[in-house]
């Protein structure tokens, strides 16, 4: 049976083995393997009928947000410790957006396992893909977001054929991009995301299989659970696809523009003090932090609107944890309030980081814990979110919570990896604590999981998109390349930031050993401008360049900023892909309307 969901696009399904196949100009570009589900410690697969194909059935319906749709579900036995339930794969086919969504439904039965497999695995496969050339004719190219910071640390590109990796962690794996290699990247693309349960299951790699599912160290997966995958297609061209795919996300969520648009940390010029700024673990001279911020506030004439406090200023547990999101008296010895009143109530960004074992937290709210790991996490309801951050809110001008080492947080604590549901009600909690404060959220060192949930957490407006300013100044790295990771964080809604920079070559008397410097000190400052996230510098008092830094923004501070962030051309992406994933140099684009 072949359903055509979109001009270019097709969907052949065979009714009677249960494999299907994704063309694109009648030109097939994906073929399914196995379906599969690991439970009671063994696999049951569609490829040795452990798993049963024994029914399809074809429907046809109606979504108010995405118009009409045609279904194909695939009805299959497991048959598992003497208990029978019917799994069933649904395929749908949408005749009005270029999509097609593949659903697995796990069927009535809870199905658990003594022995996990690991978090970079899954322990469901629906649906799943050869990596393969078709034939002698077959020449097509992918990239993958992945890693921390919006998939900017382990992103990478390649032919897309048999011998290569294309999900190297299925923990820190996003979207998959496909695209026509003979076409520069230009026409046709085809994007593989996870379309929800974004926290709880994954993008994976079993040979050359590409495979989606339930992350593999879950212990139990509910009766009727359901997770989904959509496969979105466009014909425009990389950077238009995801576009186009990020509408369908937004839609689909229904997510609320507003408070990226109106956002102050976003719109307005800060001051930031994490890794790579001058003052990051580091105060003038003779002076406290408390002295060093009231000097950068009254000496640095600039028109900033916020000033950012790092990791520095709070209380730190075991293993580094936060045991208690509090201003230290060595730090400040007057308060956070005192020191907001003292600023003229200048608005306040702060830093927050993993939560630790010994957190005094968990004596007034429910926290869970890891032993081996030592870390915590609040449960249970929003009561501890909408506490802290409503106190921060009123009491010392907090206007934006930066929620950093997410990546920590979700992969080394083992109630993360092993609990289904835990990872979304975290991270749920956290907006609507955010929600009642009426604040804003900056994710950072986030996975791509991390940015996907955040559909559903309008109050999340930015992230970070690169590593450490610190890899550049110290290291030399090219931390300012931020034209790939741009593209997803703005397709889902999300403003780019592209984190602190100086604005003076040299500033003596950092603490970053050996002697940091900038070479570039204007390339960085046009890129945090088009970037379309926050504009931030973190000079010394004495070293900050007034003029240079001023070009960015009107006198009030407002930042001029571009319709859209500054992104990698198509065909660089193309050839980053068709060199073996050696990005071949950085030319990016954008547009403004005047």
């Amino acid at each position: 049976m072949i359903v055509q969901c979109w001009c270019d696009v097709q969907v052949s399904i065979d009714r009677i083995k249960g494999e299907y196949s994704i063309s694109v100009n009648n030109n097939i570009w994906l073929r399914s393997s196995s379906t599969a589900l690991y439970v009671d410690d063994r696999w049951y697969s569609s490829n040795d009928s452990s798993l049963l194909l024994i029914d399809t059935l074809v429907f046809q319906g109606d979504d108010p947000d995405f118009g009409n749709w045609n279904e194909t579900q695939l009805i299959y036995k497991l048959n598992h410790g003497g208990t029978v339930t019917n799994v069933s794969a649904h395929i749908r086919q949408w005749n009005s957006i270029s999509s097609i969504t593949f659903r697995l439904n796990i069927g009535t039965k809870d199905l658990t396992n003594n022995i996990n497999l690991n978090m970079d695995q899954v322990r469901t496969v629906f649906p799943s893909f050869k990596i393969e050339q078709i034939d002698t004719n077959d020449y097509r190219g992918y990239f993958t977001f992945e890693g921390v910071m919006m998939g900017y640390d382990e992103m990478h590109a390649g032919i897309w054929k048999s011998s290569n990796t294309v999900i190297k962690s299925g923990m820190e794996a996003g979207p998959v991009v496909l695209f026509n290699l003979t076409q520069h990247g230009q026409n046709d693309v085809i994007i593989l995301s996870p379309f929800a349960q974004f926290m709880a299951t994954s993008l994976s790699q079993q040979d050359n299989i590409l495979q989606y599912g339930v992350m593999g160290s879950i212990k139990t997966i509910p009766a009727n659970y359901n997770h989904t995958m959509i496969l979105f297609y466009s014909s425009n061209g990389i950077n238009d696809a995801l576009r186009q795919y990020g509408n369908i996300m937004q839609r689909a969520y229904n997510r609320d523009k507003q408070y990226r648009l109106n956002d102050i940390t976003i719109n307005y010029l800060g001051y930031y003090t994490d890794g790579g700024a001058y003052y990051y673990y580091n105060t003038e001279s003779d002076l406290n932090y408390e002295e060093t911020i009231l000097s950068v506030h009254k000496k640095i004439t600039l028109p900033f609107h916020y000033i950012q406090l790092d990791s520095w200023w709070y209380y730190k547990g075991l293993k580094g944890g936060v045991s208690q999101w509090k201003s230290r008296p060595d730090i400040f010895p007057d308060g956070l309030p005192s020191l907001y009143h003292q600023m003229d109530n200048i608005s306040l960004a702060a830093h927050n980081r993993y939560w630790a074992l010994d957190t005094v937290y968990s004596d007034k709210y429910n926290f869970v814990f890891d032993n081996i790991n030592e870390m915590s996490l609040p449960i249970g309801n929003d009561s501890f979110w909408i506490d802290l951050l409503s106190d921060a809110s009123q009491n010392w001008g907090l206007i934006m919570y930066e929620q950093d080492w997410l990546h920590a947080q979700t992969s080394k604590f083992i109630p993360l990896r092993t609990d289904i549901n835990l990872g979304e009600q975290w991270l749920m909690s956290m907006g609507k604590g955010a929600e009642k404060a009426g604040i804003t959220i900056q994710y950072c060192s986030s996975y791509p999981r991390h940015a996907l949930q955040a559909l559903e957490i309008p109050r999340v407006t930015q992230a970070r998109v690169s590593s450490d300013y610190t890899s550049h100044i110290v290291h030399k790295g090219n931390q300012w390349n931020i034209g790939i990771t741009s593209m997803l964080a703005d397709a889902l809604g999300i403003a780019p930031f592209k984190d602190v920079f100086w604005s003076t070559s040299n500033e003596p008397g950092s603490s970053y050993k050996p002697s940091a410097m900038e070479p570039l000190p204007d390339r960085e400052i046009v890129l945090a401008t088009l970037s379309t996230g926050p504009v931030s510098p973190g000079d010394a008092i004495n070293y900050t360049n007034i003029e240079r830094i001023m070009r960015c923004c009107r006198k009030d501070g407002l930042i001029l900023k571009p319709d859209r962030p500054i992104t990698m051309i198509d065909s660089l992406i193309a050839d980053w892909a068709e060199n073996n994933g050696n990005i071949q140099g950085e030319l990016y684009s954008t547009q403004i309307t005047m």
